[in-house]
Protein backbone atom coordinates (compact mmCIF):
# COMPACT_ATOMS: atom_id res chain seq x y z
CA UNK A 1 0.00 0.00 0.00
CA UNK A 2 2.72 2.35 0.80
CA UNK A 3 4.28 1.36 -2.83
CA UNK A 4 0.94 2.45 -4.24
CA UNK A 5 0.88 5.94 -2.17
CA UNK A 6 4.07 6.74 -3.19
CA UNK A 7 3.38 6.05 -6.72
CA UNK A 8 0.50 8.37 -6.65
CA UNK A 9 2.26 11.19 -5.56
CA UNK A 10 5.02 10.89 -8.02
CA UNK A 11 2.32 10.91 -10.74
CA UNK A 12 0.78 13.88 -9.10
CA UNK A 13 3.88 15.73 -9.01
CA UNK A 14 4.83 14.66 -12.35
CA UNK A 15 1.43 16.56 -13.89
CA UNK A 16 2.08 19.42 -11.63
CA UNK A 17 5.46 19.55 -13.27
CA UNK A 18 3.68 19.06 -17.05
CA UNK A 19 1.34 21.72 -16.38
CA UNK A 20 3.68 23.89 -15.49
CA UNK A 21 5.89 23.01 -18.85
CA UNK A 22 2.53 23.79 -20.62
CA UNK A 23 1.99 27.33 -19.19
CA UNK A 24 5.37 28.24 -19.84
CA UNK A 25 4.94 27.06 -23.39
CA UNK A 26 1.78 29.25 -23.96
CA UNK A 27 3.98 32.50 -22.18
CA UNK A 28 6.78 32.18 -24.81
CA UNK A 29 4.37 31.83 -27.34
CA UNK A 30 2.28 34.81 -26.60
CA UNK A 31 5.88 36.30 -26.59
CA UNK A 32 6.48 35.44 -30.15
CA UNK A 33 3.31 35.93 -31.68
CA UNK A 34 3.16 31.95 -32.29
CA UNK A 35 0.82 29.04 -31.06
CA UNK A 36 1.40 26.22 -29.07
CA UNK A 37 0.39 22.84 -30.12
CA UNK A 38 2.83 19.47 -30.39
CA UNK A 39 2.81 20.19 -34.27
CA UNK A 40 4.82 22.71 -36.35
CA UNK A 41 3.45 25.29 -37.41
CA UNK A 42 3.17 26.24 -40.90
CA UNK A 43 5.46 28.34 -42.75
CA UNK A 44 4.26 31.76 -43.25
CA UNK A 45 3.50 33.03 -46.83
CA UNK A 46 6.47 34.99 -46.57
CA UNK A 47 8.54 32.16 -46.44
CA UNK A 48 6.74 29.81 -48.81
CA UNK A 49 7.33 33.01 -51.26
CA UNK A 50 10.82 33.05 -50.39
CA UNK A 51 11.46 29.30 -50.94
CA UNK A 52 9.41 29.39 -53.84
CA UNK A 53 11.81 32.08 -55.41
CA UNK A 54 14.54 29.92 -54.59
CA UNK A 55 15.99 28.58 -58.14
CA UNK A 56 16.27 25.36 -59.22
CA UNK A 57 18.33 23.31 -61.54
CA UNK A 58 17.36 21.92 -64.80
CA UNK A 59 18.82 19.35 -67.10
CA UNK A 60 19.64 20.63 -70.28
CA UNK A 61 20.63 17.97 -72.75
CA UNK A 62 22.57 19.27 -76.19
CA UNK A 63 23.58 17.56 -78.91
CA UNK A 64 26.30 17.82 -81.46
CA UNK A 65 26.54 16.90 -84.78
CA UNK A 66 29.48 14.91 -83.61
CA UNK A 67 26.84 12.81 -81.66
CA UNK A 68 24.73 12.18 -84.74
CA UNK A 69 28.00 11.14 -86.51
CA UNK A 70 28.79 8.75 -83.44
CA UNK A 71 25.23 7.28 -83.17
CA UNK A 72 24.13 7.11 -86.31
CA UNK A 73 24.54 3.68 -87.66
CA UNK A 74 26.02 2.25 -84.53
CA UNK A 75 25.12 0.03 -81.51
CA UNK A 76 21.86 -0.32 -83.35
CA UNK A 77 20.60 3.06 -83.91
CA UNK A 78 19.08 4.13 -87.09
CA UNK A 79 16.45 5.94 -86.65
CA UNK A 80 16.08 9.38 -85.95
CA UNK A 81 19.14 11.55 -85.19
CA UNK A 82 20.58 11.30 -81.62
CA UNK A 83 19.75 9.25 -78.37
CA UNK A 84 19.54 12.35 -75.98
CA UNK A 85 20.61 9.61 -73.39
CA UNK A 86 24.06 9.53 -74.72
CA UNK A 87 24.55 13.34 -74.96
CA UNK A 88 25.74 15.94 -72.63
CA UNK A 89 23.99 17.44 -70.09
CA UNK A 90 24.27 20.46 -68.69
CA UNK A 91 22.55 21.54 -64.68
CA UNK A 92 21.67 25.18 -65.15
CA UNK A 93 19.63 26.98 -62.50
CA UNK A 94 16.16 28.00 -64.21
CA UNK A 95 16.53 31.48 -63.64
CA UNK A 96 19.47 31.41 -65.65
CA UNK A 97 19.33 32.73 -68.87
CA UNK A 98 20.66 30.67 -72.23
CA UNK A 99 23.81 33.23 -72.74
CA UNK A 100 24.53 32.12 -69.64
CA UNK A 101 24.33 28.34 -71.20
CA UNK A 102 26.31 28.98 -74.08
CA UNK A 103 29.50 30.08 -71.93
CA UNK A 104 28.80 26.77 -69.99
CA UNK A 105 28.80 24.85 -73.78
CA UNK A 106 31.84 27.55 -75.05
CA UNK A 107 33.71 26.09 -71.74
CA UNK A 108 33.02 22.23 -72.27
CA UNK A 109 33.36 22.01 -76.23
CA UNK A 110 35.89 25.00 -76.53
CA UNK A 111 33.34 26.42 -79.37
CA UNK A 112 33.45 30.53 -79.10
CA UNK A 113 29.66 31.94 -78.01
CA UNK A 114 29.41 33.88 -81.22
CA UNK A 115 29.83 30.33 -83.43
CA UNK A 116 27.04 28.34 -81.65
CA UNK A 117 22.98 28.86 -82.15
CA UNK A 118 21.02 26.66 -80.04
CA UNK A 119 18.13 25.20 -81.56
CA UNK A 120 15.25 23.68 -79.96
CA UNK A 121 14.29 19.64 -80.05
CA UNK A 122 10.81 18.81 -80.29
CA UNK A 123 8.88 15.69 -79.84
CA UNK A 124 6.79 15.48 -83.02
CA UNK A 125 3.34 13.33 -83.44
CA UNK A 126 4.86 10.76 -84.76
CA UNK A 127 7.36 10.18 -81.90
CA UNK A 128 10.29 11.43 -83.84
CA UNK A 129 12.86 14.39 -82.37
CA UNK A 130 13.35 17.14 -84.26
CA UNK A 131 14.62 20.68 -83.95
CA UNK A 132 12.01 23.50 -84.49
CA UNK A 133 13.11 26.31 -84.27
CA UNK A 134 16.72 28.26 -83.19
CA UNK A 135 16.35 30.62 -80.15
CA UNK A 136 16.64 34.48 -81.15
CA UNK A 137 18.75 37.23 -79.50
CA UNK A 138 15.57 37.86 -77.31
CA UNK A 139 15.30 34.39 -76.36
CA UNK A 140 18.59 34.08 -75.47
CA UNK A 141 18.39 36.84 -72.91
CA UNK A 142 15.71 35.65 -71.15
CA UNK A 143 15.44 32.84 -68.18
CA UNK A 144 14.89 29.50 -68.37
CA UNK A 145 11.82 30.30 -66.74
CA UNK A 146 11.08 33.15 -68.55
CA UNK A 147 11.75 30.85 -72.18
CA UNK A 148 9.66 28.34 -70.63
CA UNK A 149 6.52 30.53 -70.12
CA UNK A 150 7.09 32.31 -73.84
CA UNK A 151 7.48 28.80 -75.93
CA UNK A 152 4.94 26.76 -74.06
CA UNK A 153 2.18 28.66 -75.73
CA UNK A 154 3.36 26.22 -79.43
CA UNK A 155 5.84 24.48 -78.27
CA UNK A 156 6.78 21.46 -75.34
CA UNK A 157 9.99 23.42 -73.75
CA UNK A 158 10.56 22.04 -70.65
CA UNK A 159 10.46 17.95 -70.88
CA UNK A 160 9.72 15.58 -67.79
CA UNK A 161 13.79 14.70 -68.70
CA UNK A 162 14.70 17.75 -69.27
CA UNK A 163 15.25 20.78 -72.39
CA UNK A 164 16.67 19.46 -75.09
CA UNK A 165 18.71 21.66 -77.58
CA UNK A 166 20.70 21.23 -80.71
CA UNK A 167 24.18 23.00 -81.04
CA UNK A 168 24.86 24.26 -84.55
CA UNK A 169 28.15 25.26 -84.85
CA UNK A 170 28.58 28.38 -87.11
CA UNK A 171 30.79 29.01 -89.60
CA UNK A 172 31.50 31.56 -93.00
CA UNK A 173 29.16 29.91 -94.96
CA UNK A 174 26.22 29.29 -92.25
CA UNK A 175 23.07 31.60 -92.90
CA UNK A 176 23.20 34.52 -90.37
CA UNK A 177 19.71 35.34 -90.37
CA UNK A 178 16.95 32.49 -90.69
CA UNK A 179 13.78 33.17 -92.03
CA UNK A 180 10.44 31.20 -92.51
CA UNK A 181 11.58 30.29 -95.89
CA UNK A 182 14.93 28.26 -94.31
CA UNK A 183 14.50 24.90 -93.33
CA UNK A 184 17.21 22.79 -91.72
CA UNK A 185 17.65 19.59 -93.42
CA UNK A 186 19.54 16.75 -91.83
CA UNK A 187 21.41 13.83 -94.27
CA UNK A 188 22.13 10.32 -94.05
CA UNK A 189 23.96 8.32 -96.58
CA UNK A 190 23.57 4.90 -97.34
CA UNK A 191 25.76 2.59 -98.85
CA UNK A 192 23.81 -0.45 -100.28
CA UNK A 193 27.18 -2.61 -101.04
CA UNK A 194 28.01 -2.11 -97.03
CA UNK A 195 24.46 -2.29 -95.78
CA UNK A 196 25.60 0.59 -93.83
CA UNK A 197 23.95 3.92 -92.89
CA UNK A 198 25.55 6.80 -91.28
CA UNK A 199 25.06 10.54 -90.85
CA UNK A 200 27.15 12.53 -93.32
CA UNK A 201 25.82 16.59 -92.45
CA UNK A 202 23.30 18.99 -92.59
CA UNK A 203 22.08 21.75 -95.07
CA UNK A 204 19.82 24.56 -95.22
CA UNK A 205 17.19 24.97 -97.80
CA UNK A 206 14.73 27.43 -99.04
CA UNK A 207 10.88 26.55 -99.09
CA UNK A 208 11.18 27.27 -102.96
CA UNK A 209 13.77 25.61 -104.05
CA UNK A 210 14.03 21.92 -105.21
CA UNK A 211 16.20 18.88 -103.94
CA UNK A 212 17.66 18.73 -107.36
CA UNK A 213 19.33 22.32 -106.34
CA UNK A 214 21.15 19.95 -103.44
CA UNK A 215 22.27 17.13 -105.89
CA UNK A 216 25.86 18.77 -105.92
CA UNK A 217 26.40 19.20 -102.08
CA UNK A 218 24.89 15.66 -101.51
CA UNK A 219 27.71 14.24 -104.37
CA UNK A 220 30.27 16.27 -103.00
CA UNK A 221 29.66 15.40 -99.11
CA UNK A 222 28.96 11.43 -100.26
CA UNK A 223 32.75 11.39 -102.37
CA UNK A 224 30.73 10.63 -105.79
CA UNK A 225 31.00 11.28 -109.33
CA UNK A 226 29.77 14.55 -110.50
CA UNK A 227 27.30 12.62 -112.22
CA UNK A 228 26.51 10.06 -110.45
CA UNK A 229 22.58 8.71 -110.43
CA UNK A 230 21.10 9.12 -107.17
CA UNK A 231 17.92 8.55 -105.40
CA UNK A 232 16.68 10.33 -102.12
CA UNK A 233 14.16 9.62 -99.87
CA UNK A 234 12.80 11.25 -96.38
CA UNK A 235 13.21 9.77 -93.78
CA UNK A 236 9.63 10.14 -91.69
CA UNK A 237 9.13 7.95 -88.89
CA UNK A 238 9.99 4.34 -87.20
CA UNK A 239 6.60 3.54 -85.43
CA UNK A 240 4.18 1.63 -85.38
CA UNK A 241 6.13 0.95 -88.54
CA UNK A 242 8.57 2.28 -90.70
CA UNK A 243 8.37 5.64 -93.42
CA UNK A 244 10.86 6.16 -95.88
CA UNK A 245 9.51 7.92 -98.67
CA UNK A 246 11.20 8.46 -102.02
CA UNK A 247 11.85 12.02 -103.21
CA UNK A 248 10.73 13.79 -106.33
CA UNK A 249 13.76 15.65 -106.82
CA UNK A 250 12.42 17.87 -109.28
CA UNK A 251 9.16 19.34 -106.70
CA UNK A 252 10.09 21.90 -104.67
CA UNK A 253 10.84 21.14 -100.88
CA UNK A 254 7.51 23.06 -100.19
CA UNK A 255 5.54 20.68 -102.23
CA UNK A 256 7.23 17.58 -100.81
CA UNK A 257 6.31 19.46 -97.44
CA UNK A 258 10.23 18.87 -96.45
CA UNK A 259 11.38 21.39 -94.21
CA UNK A 260 12.72 22.32 -90.75
CA UNK A 261 13.96 19.49 -88.79
CA UNK A 262 13.90 17.15 -91.37
CA UNK A 263 15.65 14.11 -92.05
CA UNK A 264 16.62 12.94 -96.34
CA UNK A 265 18.67 9.48 -96.68
CA UNK A 266 20.07 9.50 -100.15
CA UNK A 267 22.52 7.07 -102.10
CA UNK A 268 23.78 5.72 -105.18
CA UNK A 269 21.07 4.52 -107.75
CA UNK A 270 19.55 1.05 -106.71
CA UNK A 271 19.16 0.16 -110.25
CA UNK A 272 22.32 -1.51 -110.88
CA UNK A 273 21.92 -3.04 -106.87
CA UNK A 274 19.40 -5.16 -107.19
CA UNK A 275 21.68 -8.06 -106.55
CA UNK A 276 22.01 -6.87 -102.90
CA UNK A 277 20.00 -7.63 -99.97
CA UNK A 278 18.91 -4.74 -99.50
CA UNK A 279 19.30 -2.19 -102.65
CA UNK A 280 17.45 0.89 -100.84
CA UNK A 281 17.50 2.59 -98.08
CA UNK A 282 13.93 1.87 -97.84
CA UNK A 283 13.95 -1.91 -97.92
CA UNK A 284 16.29 -1.42 -95.30
CA UNK A 285 14.69 0.53 -93.18
CA UNK A 286 11.42 -1.89 -93.28
CA UNK A 287 14.13 -4.82 -92.45
CA UNK A 288 15.72 -2.73 -89.61
CA UNK A 289 12.17 -2.27 -87.79
CA UNK A 290 11.04 -5.96 -88.62
CA UNK A 291 14.39 -7.35 -86.83
CA UNK A 292 13.90 -5.04 -83.85
CA UNK A 293 11.29 -7.14 -82.83
CA UNK A 294 13.14 -10.29 -83.01
CA UNK A 295 17.02 -9.51 -82.78
CA UNK A 296 18.24 -7.43 -79.88
CA UNK A 297 19.42 -3.95 -80.42
CA UNK A 298 23.24 -4.94 -79.47
CA UNK A 299 23.55 -7.72 -82.40
CA UNK A 300 22.36 -5.53 -84.92
CA UNK A 301 25.44 -4.26 -86.57
CA UNK A 302 26.81 -7.58 -86.11
CA UNK A 303 23.82 -8.77 -88.67
CA UNK A 304 24.44 -6.44 -91.19
CA UNK A 305 28.31 -6.37 -90.86
CA UNK A 306 28.11 -9.60 -91.90
CA UNK A 307 25.80 -9.53 -94.13
CA UNK A 308 23.23 -12.41 -92.80
CA UNK A 309 20.43 -12.70 -94.71
CA UNK A 310 17.42 -14.34 -92.46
Amino acid sequence: WGRKKNAGSTQKEAANLHGDCIRRRCCLAQLRGGAVSGERSPASPSRRSAAAMQPRNISIKVAREEDMSSQIGNDGFYFDLVDFDRVKAFQIADNMTMSRLKMEIAVEFSIPVQCQRLWLFCKRQNGTWRPVKPFSTEENNLSMTSLGRLLSRTFLFLNPDGVKLFLEVLNDSSPKNLSNNDGLVFLKLYDPEQTQIRYIGMVFVKASSRPSDILPKLRSLAGFCADEEMELYEEIKFEPSAMCDAIDANITFSESQIGQGDIICYQKSSKSLSHHAYPSVQIFFNRIHDLKAVVPVSLLDAYFGNTIIM
